[in-house]
């Protein structure tokens, strides 16, 4: 039997000459030399290397340090393991969450129309109806989104946890605070990196988006004197910020101007998916805006940029106090991955190609504006 050592020893001698220089308790480091110039060839071997080493557990990172170009294994790597009892319980608990937060919710739509005597323009929603379809609308964006992170994960063998789900009765106004996918280990290059982290938002946003052009659209109109009866008596609230796209919808979609657009739960629901979207898609630390920004630069001009973006998106806090939510969730976000170098792909040398950056960045750019807060009267 071969020891771990003599494992890692004979997969790196496939794809490079090498010498190893150093070896401790965790890592073996190599100094590879190139018998063939040129940075396609150290890309596509160091591609399939990455393969090998992956599938049996092991994670290698290729890095210049002056003139040597070098390679780091890590002998015995955190595996990424798929729970499915965690998940299962996890998604059970969230689908409770989530619906006993969208019956309650449709409890107080229902309570409004009682109170503003609508019943003859609007009518009442069943409460457990209602709360299904505000279950659909805050779990399948969240997990299409994971899906999408996950699946695009698994094509490009980056090593995934399923999704795992976060409830959170009472405390969140959709009953959860989404899911995540641990990944411990970085792509192997750029582009799989921008592809892993767009792929969640993409999915989350086009889907929340459709469910709240129909939920929207199917939402009762009501003349302007009862709305301002509404929130006059602390009936209603009405929208002080509003995702570009979904301002847009109501703009061009509303109910004309001897009427306004009373949200139903479940349109409400989608309103906040693409808020949550966009606070995920800044460019900070390890969020995925922040994923995609470092695969579009480098890791000096991304910590540049997700530092300008904190300021400018706290400050902006303080100016609309309706976006404090959005300081909060910066502050977080700073503090637990963005002061951390991004290192990017585990291919150091690696810069995506100019047509990958325009894809990508037009992509990130549109995800962006769709889901951008602004203030609205």
């Amino acid at each position: 039997m071969h020891s771990n050592g003599d494992k890692v020893h004979e997969m790196v001698g496939r794809y490079f000459t090498a010498t190893l220089i150093d070896e401790d308790n965790y890592t073996y480091t190599y100094l590879i030399i190139c018998e063939v110039s040129g940075k396609n060839y150290i890309k596509e071997r160091f591609s399939q290397l990455y393969n090998d080493l992956v599938g049996d557990g092991y994670y290698p990172l290729l890095y210049r340090k002056g003139e040597d170009l070098l390679l780091k294994v890590t002998k015995h790597p955190q595996r990424i393991r798929s729970n499915k009892k965690l998940f299962l319980i996890l998604f059970s608990v969230t689908i409770a969450s989530v619906f006993y937060t969208g019956y309650l919710s449709v409890m107080g739509y229902n309570m409004a129309l009682d109170k503003l005597g609508l019943q003859p323009i609007a009518a009442y929603i069943n409460p457990w109806v209602g709360a299904t379809g505000f279950t659909i609308a805050v779990v399948l964006p969240i997990f299409l989104h994971e899906l999408g992170h996950y699946f695009a994960s698994r094509k490009t063998t980056v090593p995934a946890s399923y999704p795992l789900p976060i409830p959170a009765p009472v405390i969140s106004p959709l009953g959860t605070f989404g899911a995540i996918i641990l990944m411990r280990y970085f792509p192997k290059k750029l582009v799989d990196l921008a592809k892993v982290s767009i792929s969640g938002p993409l999915f989350g946003v086009v889907l929340s988006l459709a469910i709240y052009v129909v939920s929207y659209l199917t939402s009762p109109t009501i003349p302007p004197n009862i709305v301002m009866k509404g929130v006059t008596e602390g009936v209603l609230s009405p929208l002080t910020i509003s995702p570009l796209s979904a301002y847009l919808i109501s703009t061009y979609l509303g109910g004309g101007l001897n009427s306004v657009r009373l949200m139903t739960p479940i349109a409400e629901a989608a309103y906040l998916i693409l808020l949550i979207h966009f606070a995920n898609l800044l460019p900070i630390g390890q969020l995925d805006g922040g994923h995609i920004a470092r695969a579009l630069t480098s890791s000096k001009i991304h910590f540049i940029i997700s530092l300008a973006t904190s300021i400018l998106a706290v400050a902006a806090s303080l100016i609309f106090h309706e976006l404090m939510w959005l300081a909060i969730f910066i502050v977080l976000a700073w503090i637990l991955s963005g002061s951390r170098p991004h290192i990017g792909a585990a291919n150091m040398l690696d810069s995506m190609s100019p047509r990958d950056k325009l894809l990508y960045g037009i992509t990130y750019v549109i995800l962006l504006i769709a889901t951008f807060p602004i203030p609205i009267t």
